[in-house]
This record gives structure tokens, sequence and C-alpha cells, in this order.
């Protein structure tokens, strides 16, 4: 299959807009894109996409992108969300190891900055697995917030019942007197408009000594360099944005934050969701749909192992991995 090729056209042409860099404001770009393609996961569109480089900056962005009143067209109602219960199933020995090594850590950093009824957002919170999982961990009760763009009525019931306050909208846009003790950004800054003005609202919201969690692609990681124009983590063109190490510690420093950790995490699902967009299969489609997608599958149990051993390695050897994790905290004092 031709690299630029559109596998399958949903014949529908959406009317795009070219946006200046949301990190220094410079419309001037480079010559070449950096990435160029299309909807390979869902079709939602035959509009073929380009990340570009700003000239001034180096920040890579998509450009020209979706008008924001067509933005639910390019989430359809099938998208999946990467959330622990999804990829790592109840009872499996990849949960287990998710939950109590890969992302214990973090959690355990999260916890350590928090007392008896700590207030903790969670934003882009789906199902809330990711908070409600922290809040198990804590030795002590929570106060629990969750934000999304719309909750479903399955999530809305789910959370309700577990005594989590929802908020829903642009977090950016969410008017709030709360102050936080923790606030966590799962892959959801790489969607925002303005990636600084999110984490601008982070630290007003954060209380003195609070800490905020985030976590999104890597533009440097290893695997972009193998997939190209397929690399999973582009997933365009619900992706605005493709963040540097040196892109995103300099958004998180230039609003009052100070870094506590910054490093590669395993995210081993996108090897197989990668190469199968490389080899023009259908990157969510079951281990049902036939024998190559039975073995390119993350549940497939091998392909698991092989997954996590790639990122563990990289990560032993220094390099980037497909995702980054950042913890960083608000100074107790403000000055």
């Amino acid at each position: 299959m031709n690299e630029l090729e559109n596998p399958i056209g949903s014949g529908v042409e959406l009317d795009l807009v070219p946006v200046a860099c949301a990190m220094c404001g410079s419309a001037k770009t480079e010559p070449r894109p950096v990435f160029e393609g299309y909807d390979y996961e869902y079709r939602t569109c035959d509009n073929r996409f380009r990340f570009v480089a700003c000239a001034d900056c180096g920040h890579v962005y998509l450009s020209p992108r979706v008008r924001m009143e067509d933005i639910d067209r390019i989430y359809p109602r099938d998208y999946v969300v990467r959330v622990t219960e999804i990829e790592y199933p109840a009872l499996a020995p990849f949960r287990w190891l998710k939950l109590n090594v890969l992302d214990r850590g973090w959690n355990r950093k999260v916890i350590a900055n928090l007392r008896p009824e700590s207030r903790v957002l969670d934003i882009g919170a789906g199902f809330g697995g990711n908070l409600t999982y922290l809040a198990g961990l804590a030795p002590f009760p929570l106060q629990l917030f969750a934000n999304d763009l719309k909750f479903e009525p399955e999530a809305r019931s789910h959370l309700s019942d577990r005594g989590v306050t929802l908020i829903e909208g642009p977090i950016e846009d969410v008017e709030c007197e709360d102050r936080f003790d923790a606030i966590i950004c799962q892959q959801v800054i790489e969607h925002v408009v303005d990636p600084g003005r999110l984490v601008r609202w982070i630290s007003d919201h954060l209380a003195p000594g609070g800490v905020v969690y985030l976590e999104t692609p890597d533009l440097n990681g290893f695997s972009r360099y193998i997939f190209k124009n397929h690399w999973l983590a582009l997933h365009t063109p619900r992706h605005f944005h493709l963040l540097s190490r040196k892109a995103l510690a300099a958004c998180v420093l230039g609003c009052d934050l100070e870094i506590a950790f910054h490093g590669a995490i395993v995210e081993a699902s996108h090897w197989p969701g990668s190469l199968r967009i490389k080899l023009g299969m259908e990157p969510h489609a079951p281990r049902s749909a036939g024998l190559m997608y039975s073995i390119i599958s993350y549940e497939n149990f091998f392909t698991k192992c092989v997954s996590c051993m790639i990122d563990l390695t990289a990560m032993i050897l220094g390099l980037s991995t497909v995702s980054q994790a950042l913890i960083a905290r608000k100074p107790a004092v403000s000055a």
C-alpha cells in the first residue's frame, strides 16, 4: 500500500482551517511536513492531514485541522478511550503488571503528596478507571472529581454511584473555585487547541504543594522512525499536537510548576496498532477477524510480552518510548 494512500474512503470531506503555532503564535512553518496521512484508525473523513513544524520554535502540530464545529465527526461513537480496563482485562497477568509495577510508581508519587480528604481531579476521565484505581491505592478516603467533554449515561451513572463529582466541558473553560491537591491528565494535552492554556488552568487550580501527573505521546519516541506516517501515536486527526520532552517541560515550567519527574513510560499497545496500520489492516478489529489479526493483537499474550519488553529495553537504554510522563509540583509558598 502506498504510504499516502487513503485505504477506505468515508465519502466525507471536511472543511479544514490552517492554524498558527499554539506555543509561540507563529504561522510560519518548515517547508516540508513532519508527518502526513489520513484517518487510518476510524476513516471518519477523506481529508489528507499534515503535522508541520513551527519555523520559529520547532513545535510540531496539525495544520490545517478540522473546525471545532466538526469535532464530533472525528470522535465516532466507537472511539476507543485508552483505559486500563480495556487494554488489561481483569485477572490477566499483564493487568497485574501494569497496575502494580508500571503504574503503581507514579500513583505512589501522587499519593505521597496527599492526605485524608484530599481533592483529586482526573481530566479526560472517561469511565474514571485511573481515578478510582488511585483512590483504591490510597490508605485514606479522597474527594474525587472527574472531567470530560461530555459523560455518556453509563459513565455518568458509574462515577456518580462511586461518589465522584462530575465536571463537564473543556476544562480550560471551566470556572470553579475548587483547588485540587492532585490533578491527573493522561493522554489529553495533545487533543486540546492550546496546551499552554490547559497547563495554566491546571497550575491555577492546584493547591499550594499540589501535584499534577501529565502523560502524552513523545514526539521523539524511537518507534516514529519505524512507522513514520503510520505511527499510531499520530492519531490523525484527533491529536492536534506532538510534544517533545523539551516542549512539554518548557510548557510546565512556564506555568510556575516545578518538575519532580520526567521520563519514558511503557505504552506497549502502540506496537501492534502501528503495525496493523502499516500493513493496511483495521487497527481496532478483533482477533476473530483472521489469523493475522489474532497474531498482531494486543490481546495476544506473546505479542503483549514482546511489546512490553521492547519498551522496557528502550527505557534501560535511555531511549524515548512512544509516551512520556511528567510529575510537577506547585510550590508550597507562592512567590
